[in-house]
């Protein structure tokens, strides 16, 4: 349920809850080092796992080089054919089943956020279906051995700091602000100019542009698009712009 979901993809009560992310590299592997260096700076792939501060990390974060004959063992039942290989397993808790179990095996194209998108969604997807397959019934296990308790989806008492809805994990970053759009001053000193000395192109101008910036405005702050891209805005207002001042200097002349 989304309940479960939203458990698993809280902050871990124990190391012994958290997930395995590993990442199986080699020496002088340039999509291996692409790789890495995007995880110290992608907030998708940080909000999984944080190669530089275990303590606050989703998960036990590690990376592991195939030239390192000490560790092959971890991964000797695994067919690794491309590097850098992601491998993400269940917490050792035995929660959610063999700690052993690989729930997502993938290879690295260059994307952070489909790939922290494809771990997350791998992990749903076996979380259901260990939903599906409860653990067999532990009455006659003797103490100490307890069951982890699991949660229940009609009386849900999840610990900690979890949001009321089903969230996106690895949370989005957040989007730059976008300004809110100013409405320009309505041009008196222009409508009292038309009203006293009649027709005056300036003054008419004046006006054409208080409008299209109105225009504007109001289309921004209605989350629409412009009618004019701004280059083309700033094009058309310094058009008019010359033709007011060419309007000006000419009734100069004639004075």
């Amino acid at each position: 349920t989304d309940y479960e979901w939203m458990e698993v993809m809280g902050p871990p009560a124990s190391d012994a809850d958290k997930w395995f992310i590993s990442i199986l590299s080699m020496r002088q592997c340039a999509a291996c080092e692409q790789l890495r260096s995007d995880w110290t700076r992608s907030p998708w792939l940080l909000a999984l796992g944080h190669p530089t501060d275990p303590k606050q990390s989703w998960s036990h974060f590690n990376v592991y080089y195939r030239e390192d004959a000490s560790q092959s063992f971890r991964f000797e039942n695994l067919r690794v054919t491309t590097y850098p290989t992601i491998l993400v397993q269940p917490p050792r808790s035995g929660r959610f089943g063999d700690s052993s179990t690989v729930v997502f095996q993938g290879t690295y194209q260059g994307d952070p956020e489909r790939l922290a998108r494809d771990i997350s969604s791998a992990i749903r997807a076996y979380v259901a279906r260990d939903n599906q397959n409860p653990a067999p019934a532990t009455a006659d296990v003797p103490p100490p051995w307890t069951p982890a308790p699991r949660v229940d989806s009609w009386n849900p008492q999840i610990p900690g700091p979890f949001p009321s809805f089903d969230p996106t994990i690895p949370p989005q970053p957040a989007p730059a602000p976008t300004p809110t759009p100013e409405t320009p001053a309505f041009p008196w000193g222009a409508v009292m100019t038309l009203v006293a000395a009649g027709f005056s192109l300036p003054a008419a101008i004046a006006i054409t542009v208080w409008l299209v910036l109105f225009i504007r405005s109001r289309r921004l702050a209605a989350g629409k698009q412009p009618i004019l891209d701004q280059a083309t805005l700033d094009s058309f207002l310094a058009l008019l712009k010359s033709i007011a001042a060419s309007s000006d200097q000419q009734r100069s002349a004639n004075k």
